[in-house]
């Protein structure tokens, strides 16, 4: 079965583009039973901070980081606010002086507000209709992301994540290292058969698909129990401890967990990882035919929570 694989476009809207709203499709097939949500994560997506549009915290922890939507070239970056005005930006939205993109921190100026052009907006989360967005926007000090262009027509697919200065200073960035199925270094059969005996079904897809730190890192789909299909990740390190991230769905031969998935589930894709306030957390991206969603996960005991930074982005064919 062939892998749905869309690059990492959309790449990052706050929200998507004029007047859109995430419409069915894959944002759909996401339920509340994908997370085990604390309470402050629940008060968080209830006061709309899931955005990534967040005040200032009062008690001075760094501000939330958001995923931003890049130009053709990784120059500039935009914030689309779903639910405040553009007009009036917030103060704090200054006081996000840097990007992180692939382990580095580039340093960011705050411009203002990008008027866009609504006439010319076709609705996708795309570098190619970064400049008929409206929202504010941050432009590199130096360079740009898109580097070693082979030719006019290459641009910049990336992931770049807007953060303040106290986020820099104080969050560990932990090593990922991905790998495809036949680069692995690690034989899975052992840590297969403890997760099919763990959870009293056949794994049908068991794959190592990054090592985080000190965790191996696994994509896992069971096989499928009167139309019950079950899709997790997990984190495993070499002492055994393990923490999970389970995503029961009803089957369906078309789209069981992203649009056109066909039935196979393809996890989490981790960006990045933190130690944000001790606590180990997962950026993640997921990607499908009409939009890509990016989470965060937090280690809270043994399991990976819901975090408070989660989008999702449009951009299905036209």
């Amino acid at each position: 079965m062939k892998k749905l694989l869309i690059p990492a476009i959309c790449i990052l809207a706050l929200a998507a583009c004029t007047g859109k709203q995430n419409k069915g499709g894959d944002a759909a097939k996401k339920t509340d039973t994908e997370s085990v949500t604390s309470g402050t994560d629940a008060e968080s997506a209830a006061n709309g901070e899931a955005s990534g549009i967040v005040s200032q915290n009062a008690d001075n922890k760094s501000l939330k980081p958001i995923f931003l939507l890049a130009n053709e070239d990784g120059s500039k970056f935009l914030v689309k606010p779903n639910s405040v005005s553009v007009d009036n930006a917030p103060d704090y939205l200054k006081n996000y002086k840097y990007i992180l993109y692939e382990g580095k921190y580039y340093k960011v100026d705050f411009k203002g507000l990008q008027e866009g052009n609504k006439d010319a907006d076709n609705g996708r989360d795309t570098p190619y209709n970064y400049d008929n967005c409206r929202g504010w926007y941050y432009e590199m000090q130096k360079g740009k992301l898109l580097t070693n262009p082979q030719s006019e027509y290459d641009v910049f697919w990336g992931t770049p994540l807007l953060v303040d200065e106290k986020f820099k200073n104080e969050t560990k960035l932990l090593d990922v290292k991905k790998f495809d199925v036949e680069e692995a270094p690690v034989d899975v059969r052992d840590v297969k058969a403890k997760f099919e005996k763990l959870y009293g079904k056949k794994a049908i897809k068991f794959k190592l698909d990054a090592i985080i730190g000190d965790y191996n890192y696994y994509v896992i789909q069971f096989e499928t129990v009167e139309n019950k299909a079950l899709g997790a990740v997990a984190l495993v390190k070499s002492d055994g401890t393990t923490i999970t991230k389970d995503f029961p769905r009803e089957w369906d031969e078309f789209s069981t967990w992203r649009e056109g998935d066909e039935g196979e589930f393809y996890g989490y894709d981790v960006l990045f990882a933190t130690i944000e306030n001790g606590l180990l957390t997962l950026y993640t991206y997921n990607g499908g035919e009409e939009g890509s969603s990016y989470q965060n996960y937090v280690v809270q005991g043994n399991t990976l929570a819901e975090g408070a930074v989660s989008n999702y982005f449009y951009h299905a064919p036209e």
